[in-house]
């Protein structure tokens, strides 16, 4: 059974002035959702990572480099990502449903810019349309991958 933890780094800090209180925060969320490369700000150290466990981890990974270099939020490395977890053919049905579970997440996050969220989030509904018009899920579905993937049952 996977473990799924969450870690919150970083500092609140409040200021009060003319215009009432303000709040700042410097929060990141490190959770690894699935081997050694996938999950938000997982690794937190890229260059101590391990090397990817099988192809999904190595999507992740693939993922990680381009954000390193476009920036957090990069749009285009969020579509990359999602084509080829949408053009790899999975061969286990539990990874092809970790893949998936990604894949949904990744796709409903805002990125850097409207047009690519835009796309993103299109992607996934015409994904999650084709799904339930062709008997393959239902549209609640989205949320038992997510439970499987962070919670491992």
């Amino acid at each position: 059974m996977k473990r799924f933890l969450i870690l919150l780094v970083g500092q609140m800090t409040w200021s009060v002035g003319t215009g009432g209180a303000t709040a700042q925060s410097n929060l990141q969320i490190y959770a690894p959702v699935y081997g050694n490369w996938c999950g938000p700000n997982h690794p937190v150290n890229m260059s101590q990572a391990g090397p990817p466990v099988d192809a999904l981890d190595a999507a992740c990974m693939r993922h990680d480099h381009c954000v390193a270099v476009q920036g957090a939020y990069s749009c285009g490395c969020d579509v990359s990502l999602l084509q080829e977890l949408r053009q790899t053919p999975w061969q286990n049905p539990l990874i092809q449903r970790d893949a998936r579970a990604i894949y949904d997440a990744i796709a409903l996050i805002p990125c850097n810019s409207v047009d690519g969220t835009t796309l993103k989030q299109t992607m996934f509904a015409v994904d999650l349309a084709y799904d339930v018009v062709s008997g393959i899920s239902a549209p609640l579905d989205v949320f038992e991958r997510w439970r499987s993937l962070f919670l491992g049952y």
